[in-house]
């Protein structure tokens, strides 16, 4: 809890023009999409999209599409399933010369420092393994900055 008087206030600035994400198409990427047959073959399971992953989906019980809307959606997906990810080894990022990397500006103040709450030992060996592999696919990287942020643990419904 953070009473009122400690309460952080934004500050009123222009945003920097290098800190503008920039939005490009070097190429038109309508041109690359793989063209759709009007008869979709039957599904043939691919090392990335098997069976047990497109059942997952929902495509193949959905009552709302018709049975040849359904094998055209399953088509679809077949096509492009580099662009889903069932896994976080599998996840990729925007391209850079599409979407240019995020930057966060920042205005002169002074680098807090807070504890984080105790890990409870219980759970401590989870939570290293958890940072541990989001370090490994990249999702956090290890940091010397003159910050720290409080953080916590809740258990997900599923106990992890």
């Amino acid at each position: 809890y953070k009473s009122v008087d400690r309460k952080a206030n934004p500050v009123a600035a222009t945003l920097p023009e290098d800190a503008k994400v920039k939005r490009r198409f070097p190429e038109n990427p309508l041109d690359t999409l793989p063209p759709l047959s009007p008869h979709p073959p039957d599904f043939l399971p691919t090392k990335r999209l098997t069976h047990e992953r497109l059942a997952s989906l929902g495509v193949l019980d959905n009552q709302f599409l018709l049975p040849e809307e359904r094998r055209l959606a399953v088509h679809v997906l077949a096509l492009n399933a580099d662009a889903i990810a069932f896994d976080p080894e599998e996840r990729g990022t925007f391209r850079d010369d599409y979407i240019s990397p995020a930057v966060i500006p920042l205005v002169e103040h002074e680098p807090w420092a807070r504890k984080s709450f105790p890990i409870p030992p219980g759970i401590r060996d989870e939570v290293h393994r958890q940072i541990d592999e989001k370090i490994r696919l990249g999702l956090l990287e290890p940091s010397d900055s003159s910050y720290r942020t409080q953080w916590f643990c809740v258990a997900k419904k599923n106990g992890k």
